[in-house]
């Protein structure tokens, strides 16, 4: 159960999941593709499941979004350049 939803500035990550279950993301996640904000969210969600990036966390990911691979490289690749404008 999600228990508080938070926009937030933070410098090296686009999401976090607290232990009580508080999700919190970089504002500049609006401005991703959709596809990659859903990666973000599910990525997140997962978390309140499994707290390790083990391979049984990237097993429910990949459950729910296959290509979760090809989000991470657009991060990576694109994020640092996200801007209004």
């Amino acid at each position: 159960m999600i228990r508080n939803y938070s926009p937030f500035l933070i410098i090296k990550k686009w999401a976090s999941c607290s232990k009580k279950g508080s999700l919190n993301f970089h504002w500049k996640c609006i401005l991703a593709p959709l596809d990659v904000l859903s990666y973000i969210v599910v990525h997140e969600l997962v978390h309140l499941k499994i707290a390790n990036h083990t391979k049984q966390f990237w097993n429910e990911v990949d459950k729910v979004i296959p290509d979760y691979e090809k989000h991470i490289e657009w991060l990576k690749n694109n994020g640092a350049a996200m801007e209004i404008s």
